[in-house]
């Protein structure tokens, strides 16, 4: 089904511009002057893979073109991936300036020479002029992976397609504040766990290099070992670490690390509460637009920000395809617990459908407020842990240490 780009104003006069999946431009116009708009005005249809197809060939001339393909570009590359705090930003600017009366085009503008990460402000301003002519601002962030991940780019898309571009906005800079309060107080933990690491480099050659009887050569052993094995092998694991957390943020990479995510309990019940409670807001966003159900599924979905939990969510699409209802959809996903799949199934039943679904989101999302907090204090017990049992190994590395040094000391002693 075609997306329709639209522009109309609410009874205050605000115009809202939007986009919606729907037959024809005479279907757009009457599902909108249903909801109480005015002053409807639909362009030509875009197709699914984002090429706008305006009624006006100068808006077609007027684009900005971008290679081909092009997923890197030299935006991407510069600062690396913006931070959450970066994200949660930008999106929060976005939809305050949406709300105040500015255009996409106008806010990305406007942003691009106010944000802080270069990387995200040179994407802002490329995407600007395009979007500003007419382009999808979704098919434009999906060109910059490196800074847009796909649940951001699907929230976007939702958000055309509903006509609630702002609401997606908010959603997104939610999301990266979620992200932000699991990392806040977490330098205690990191601190713990490499005094742990170091101490343990630094103390492992110590004994096996001390010669009482030669003390110059103990010193030139040990700073031997220190220099030539245990910097480098310390610096190595800084290295590591420092390039695991940059590839976390690669496209190749993040299906990957969502997947191993799961495999932690603490960190799998933040990332299914985080998922459930995005994709019922966007759902019934959607739904709540006039979205039919199909694409409406989809783009919920897409919103969610963990990968292998969108691949979980999917099959609900064929069900929906296949003529199921929007219960048998969720149910078929085997996501959902008892009690909201009941609340699901009898608001398909009264017609609540859409109420219900708002009362399942606050469920998860305060469920994914009490899984943050969660997963906060079981790093910090983690690290605690790890902090004891180094701190045991030194102890009694030490005291064995010196036990035996003490027996090589005073041997013959008695003779």
């Amino acid at each position: 089904m075609p997306i329709f780009r639209y522009e109309a104003a609410d009874a205050n006069g605000k115009i809202l511009r939007g986009a919606m999946d729907a037959i024809s431009v005479q279907d757009v116009s009457r599902r909108l002057t249903e909801r109480g708009y005015q002053h409807v005005r639909v362009e030509g249809q875009t197709e699914r893979h984002g090429v706008h197809l305006s009624a006006n060939p100068a808006d077609q001339a007027r684009r900005v073109p971008l290679p081909s393909g092009a997923v890197a570009t030299a935006a991407q590359l510069r600062g690396g991936a913006p931070s959450p705090e970066d994200i949660a930003l930008f999106f929060r600017q976005m939809a305050s300036l949406l709300h105040a009366g500015f255009t996409i085009g106008n806010a990305l503008s406007d942003l691009g020479v106010r944000t802080r990460h270069r990387g995200l402000s040179a994407a802002a301003k490329a995407m600007a002029q395009n979007v500003v002519n007419g382009a999808s601002l979704a098919d434009e962030m999906s060109r910059y992976p490196t800074i847009f991940a796909p649940h951001v780019v699907g929230l976007v898309s939702a958000g055309e397609q509903g006509g609630f571009v702002e609401f997606s906005f908010e959603e997104i800079a939610l999301g990266a504040e979620q992200d932000a309060a699991l990392r806040q107080g977490m330098w205690l933990p990191i601190f713990l766990w490499w005094q742990s690491i170091w101490s343990i480099l630094l103390f492992a050659p110590m004994f096996p290099s001390l010669n009482l009887n030669n003390l110059i050569g103990s010193v030139v052993t040990y700073g031997r070992w220190i220099m030539l094995v245990c910097i480098p092998l310390g610096l190595l694991i800084h290295l590591t670490a420092w390039l695991l957390g940059r590839m976390r943020h690669q496209p190749a990479y993040r299906a990957t690390f969502d997947r191993i995510s799961l495999r932690l309990p603490v960190m799998a019940n933040l990332a299914k509460a985080r998922a459930l409670a995005a994709f019922t807001r966007v759902l019934r966003r959607l739904l709540l637009s006039g979205v039919s159900a199909e694409p409406a599924f989809a783009a919920a979905v897409s919103s969610v920000p963990n990968a292998a939990l969108r691949e979980r969510l999917s099959p609900g699409i064929t069900v929906i395809r296949n003529g199921g209802g929007m219960d048998e959809a969720i149910s078929a996903t085997g996501m959902f617990g008892h009690d909201p799949m009941q609340l699901l199934i009898t608001g398909q039943k009264t017609g609540q459908f859409a109420e219900m679904l708002d009362r399942i989101a606050s469920y998860y999302q305060e469920e994914a407020v009490r899984a943050t907090d969660a997963a906060k204090a079981a790093q910090k017990r983690l690290a605690w842990f790890i902090t004891v049992l180094s701190t045991a190994y030194v102890t009694i590395g030490l005291f064995i240490g010196l036990m035996t040094l003490g027996f090589k000391y005073t041997e013959g002693w008695t003779e």
